[in-house]
């Protein structure tokens, strides 16, 4: 793993493990983009000190990302000084919760921009599945961990489902024009 990575992997677990030092109380409703501070993929509002905002949903541990994710981030953001935060679902724990969200300006969508832009594959823009969802094998994985994760959804399935067409539609555009984590690989059909 190159060292950008290794760097990375070792801030975000240490944002996991401060949070889970603290408790929270977790908000649905719908934020400013200046309600946030966000830091590589990780958001965080001085007035919810114990939520994490992540614009991924799935595989944030573990996601290639492109080296230029960072500044493609924070120009957004710069670019769009009226965004909103809106939360799409939570992990929620006694102590935390990471809060997956999409950054909305107007009909710019800051998700869909990274992936359009080779930063991340599609399925980290997934949500993480509810219990009641997972399927038994999944469920045994968890099982030998801990209990049942906790996930709460906040957007309707049809809200979800179109987002989620459009980020697939987002990954073919960077993977055809060969941006980000999809420079010099060949795709197959």
């Amino acid at each position: 793993m190159c060292d950008y990575a290794m760097k990375r992997m070792i801030y975000i677990l240490v944002i996991v493990f401060v949070l889970s030092a603290v408790g929270c109380q977790a908000k649905a409703d719908n934020l400013k983009i200046s309600d946030i501070a966000f830091e590589f993929i990780f958001g965080k509002n001085p007035k919810e000190p114990n939520n994490i905002y992540c614009l991924l949903g799935k595989g944030f541990f573990r996601a290639p990302s492109a080296e230029n994710t960072d500044s493609l981030i924070s120009d957004w953001i710069e670019n769009h000084p009226n965004a909103t935060i809106v939360p799409v679902s939570s992990i929620n724990n006694p102590e935390f919760k990471i809060i997956y969200c999409w950054v909305i300006a107007k009909n710019d969508n800051l998700n869909i921009y990274l992936v359009k832009n080779g930063c991340f594959s599609s399925g980290t823009m997934e949500r993480p599945e509810t219990w009641d969802e997972m399927e038994e094998w999944e469920k045994e994985l968890y099982s030998d961990i801990y209990e049942k994760p906790d996930v709460e959804i906040y957007v309707s399935d049809k809200t979800y489902n179109d987002f989620i067409e459009e980020v697939k539609k987002a990954e073919i555009y960077a993977q055809d024009n060969e941006f980000g984590i999809w420079k010099n690989t060949e795709i197959e059909d």
